[in-house]
């Protein structure tokens, strides 16, 4: 633009340049003088101080003519801004990414490591020559790589994932830790088309760890670690859901004898004591497949599947036999019994709560004869 550069003409190009550029005036002059005096071509990027006050960034090039050089110059100062944004901005993204403690990687469209974050070495000391060229699920636990590998791949054709897909991740100790990662694809130009993939990962093994303990808590019993009501009502709810061949769902209520007596004469203490021991037997007296939970207070509850009256009753006896065996309770001797009802699923429709409630008054007859008895329900099947 016309008046924009200070005055060129009566000066050298070199002179004109020492003078004019913000910084390293001397040098860039030097270099064309003897650019020139060798007849050679120049190309020199400078800031240039302009009359409008700008400071813009110009690009001067020259080349041997038959008559002297010919040349241009260039204001590239947009350019060279975005340059420097680019360089910033990718060095700002490399500190964020080395110091982030999620580990953050990217991958190729073939599912495989191209790079990953610095905190692979920290949280699962892995480093990039490790990974990078090989498949993200070969990391996985072998039980979580189908769904992975499915999720990855959804991801890479082009559909979003918007929820967090949880896997097990080896570490290079041989340890697994859960981790929550949300992935998002680098689009191509092309619809539909897909470079690779950055995938967001963060350790939430403590949080799954809670979780777990969260749910034994509602599903245990506090006292003897036994399931509690809860879990063993959602058990048989599932041995109803899924018969096998032509056993019947069974529950046997089972209620301490001389309990309470214990208490009154030995105090709490020993009376936890004892349903802990309790607990450990019927435990002990479990075929594969069988559950045994507790109620409360000094009732219990066992699931099984039976063939029929005669299993049952074969549990039954067992169960009785076992709790019949004196308990030693803080030095002390202690007899107690049970009084066990039952009851068989063999009518279509049956419930849980209707299980449990048979059961239940098939547990107070067998508490009604005295000592350790057993008791079927009315509406239990024969055979």
């Amino acid at each position: 633009m016309a008046g924009l550069l200070p005055e060129l003409a009566g000066l050298s190009l070199p002179a004109w340049l020492a003078g004019v550029a913000l910084a390293d005036g001397a040098r860039h002059a030097d270099d064309i003088a003897r650019a020139l005096a060798r007849r050679a071509p120049f190309h020199v990027e400078f800031a240039a101080g302009c009359r409008d006050g700008i400071a813009r960034r110009l690009l001067l090039s020259g080349m041997p003519a038959d008559t002297g050089f010919t040349g241009m110059m260039v204001d590239v100062t947009c350019q060279r801004q975005a340059l420097d944004d680019a360089v910033r901005s990718a060095a700002e993204h490399r500190l964020l990414v080395d110091n982030s403690t999620d580990l953050i990687a990217h991958c190729s469209a073939d599912g495989r490591y191209t790079r990953i974050s610095s905190s692979y070495g920290r949280i699962m000391g892995w480093l990039p020559e490790d990974m990078v060229g090989l498949p993200v699920v070969d990391f996985l636990h072998p039980d979580d790589r189908a769904h992975a590998l499915q999720a990855l791949g959804t991801l890479l054709s082009g559909t979003p994932i918007p929820d967090v897909v949880e896997v097990r991740k080896r570490c290079k100790d041989g340890r697994y830790i859960w981790l929550g990662t949300k992935g998002t694809a680098i689009e191509a130009a092309g619809p539909g088309a897909s470079l690779g993939a950055v995938l967001v990962s963060r350790d939430i093994t403590g949080e799954k760890e809670l979780l777990r303990k969260l749910e034994d808590m509602a599903t245990r019993d506090a006292l003897t670690n036994l399931p509690n009501r809860a879990w063993i009502t959602r058990r048989v709810e599932a041995l109803l859901a899924a018969p096998i061949d032509s056993s019947l769902t069974t529950v046997f209520f089972i209620d301490l004898n001389r309990f309470k007596e214990v208490n009154d004469t030995m105090g709490h203490g020993a009376g936890d004591r004892l349903l802990q021991a309790v607990g450990q037997r019927l435990h002990a007296c479990m075929r594969p497949g069988d559950a045994v939970g507790r109620l409360g207070g000094d009732e219990f509850v066992v699931a099984a599947r039976c063939a029929g009256q005669g299993a049952a009753a074969a549990i039954a006896q067992r169960l009785m036999q076992s709790l019949g065996t004196p308990f030693r309770i803080d030095g002390a001797t202690v007899g107690i019994g049970a009084a066990i009802g039952i009851s068989l699923a063999g009518m279509a429709g049956v419930s849980t709560e209707q299980l449990f409630q048979q059961a239940d008054t098939a547990m107070y007859r067998a508490k009604a004869q005295g000592g350790s008895a057993y008791c079927f329900s009315d509406a239990a099947p024969g055979r």
